[in-house]
């Protein structure tokens, strides 16, 4: 008695949930089977931008990045670099924020202006500059994070229907679960020769099954986004009260500043330093009163299995390696953190993690489709059983009398 009710409580909530987030969560999970191999299908289409033909050694990073200052113009100063491997072009990000009270309601308002130049590194020829806020994987993404809307509307939208979807998982879960290995084995697999109904309402019972551990995961790790509070339980969980600091201090020096003159030096150092034990390396320019470079590297070799960030701090002044976090010193909620979203892509031990993502997110989207499908067949039959039947009154008929003589 007590499980029929529990049963029909999660019913309820299931039925409304689904009605009141089945079109975005069926955006999330389409625009995440994208985000998926979003880097591969870039690279694919991009090809002639993302690789180059080796021709000696690369021109010094001042240089190309000079080249990239004017091909974007003096009012759009350079913030990033990325550098990969020998055959890959070098990326130079010009990015500035909108301030709040400039920004609109759409993702687009939030940047002044955010784009990639792509540059030969051994000719410092510009291959292209690419405004990444239009970018199709960049909207993808942002479609998927904040339905293109600005940040702190789009994420709490979003956010909110994931941890209403993790409801629904849970409550579809008390839904399906079968009285006996017979209604076991018909919840996991599908009637394909049925009618249109039964098949339908068999992909929303197994499809749901199968999907429900990696969907949710998925959903987990996303929430993270959204979320602070979400996110420090996370860390909490992990052993680490906060955010863990990957921010590092320029040290005292008494010689003369020459900030921003010594970029070249402090490359070949970190070169030097990782002996090409790199995929790729993001070095975040300083803003003017700042003195650090801080160095993103992505090693070749993995130490763990967390994704594996490693990061190193130069002073711009000297060009000197004075700091780092390599993977090994990180602590398990930084290697949480750096790994999440390898975690939510699947991209974490590669192809087969990733193809798993895909089909879970494609599952994951057809899940209120066809959940609709069900709910409405269901009222249409109700509807039909209210109507009540209209009885026709026949009058009986009079039978005639003989006469009598």
């Amino acid at each position: 008695m007590i499980w029929k009710k529990v049963k029909s409580i999660a019913g309820w909530l299931h039925l409304w949930t689904g009605l009141v987030t089945g079109i975005v969560v069926v955006i999330v999970s389409v625009t995440g089977c994208i985000q998926v191999f979003d880097e591969e299908l870039f690279d694919v289409f991009h090809h002639d931008l993302v690789k180059v033909e080796v021709a000696g050694a690369p021109k010094p990073v001042t240089e190309l990045m000079a080249i990239a200052q004017k091909a974007v113009g003096e009012k759009k100063k350079i913030t990033s670099i990325k550098v990969g491997e020998a055959e890959d072009s070098y990326i130079f990000t010009a990015n500035k924020p909108a301030k709040p009270e400039e920004t609109g309601i759409t993702y687009f308002s939030q940047f002044k202006y955010n784009d990639d130049v792509y540059v030969n590194p051994y000719t410092g020829k510009v291959l292209a500059i690419i405004d990444s806020r239009y970018e199709f994987f960049n909207v993808v993404e942002q479609l998927h994070r904040q339905l293109l809307l600005v940040k702190p509307v789009g994420t709490i939208i979003v956010g909110s229907c994931v941890l209403l979807f993790l409801l629904m998982m849970v409550t579809g879960f008390i839904i399906w679960l079968p009285k006996n290995l017979k209604q076991l084995k018909q919840s996991i697999s599908i009637k394909w020769n049925a009618k249109w109904k039964r098949v339908n309402y068999d992909m929303h019972s197994s499809f749901g099954f199968w999907v429900l551990p990696v969907a949710m995961i998925i959903a987990i790790t996303g929430l993270t986004w959204a979320f602070k509070w979400w996110e420090n339980g996370i860390y909490s969980l992990m052993g680490s009260k906060g955010r863990p600091s990957i921010e590092r201090k320029a040290p005292v020096i008494t010689t003369a500043d020459t900030t921003g003159k010594k970029l070249n030096i402090a490359f070949a150092n970190l070169q030097q330093e990782l002996k090409g034990n790199y995929t790729g390396i993001t070095l975040t320019l300083p803003k003017k009163k700042e003195k650090v470079v801080m160095a993103i590297v992505y090693p070749k070799y993995k130490t763990d299995n967390w994704y594996n960030i490693s990061y190193y701090y130069l002073d711009m002044r000297t060009g000197k390696l004075f700091d780092k976090l390599l993977q090994s010193q990180k602590s398990l909620a930084l290697k949480w953190r750096n790994s999440n979203k390898q975690i939510h892509t699947g991209r974490l031990f590669g192809w087969p993690t990733q193809v798993l993502a895909f089909l879970a997110s494609l599952l994951c989207a057809t899940l209120p489709v066809t959940g609709f499908l069900i709910w409405w067949g269901k009222r249409k039959k109700g509807n039909k059983k209210s109507k009540k039947p209209v009885v026709k009154q026949v009058k009986p008929a009079i039978p005639k009398l003989k006469e009598t003589v």
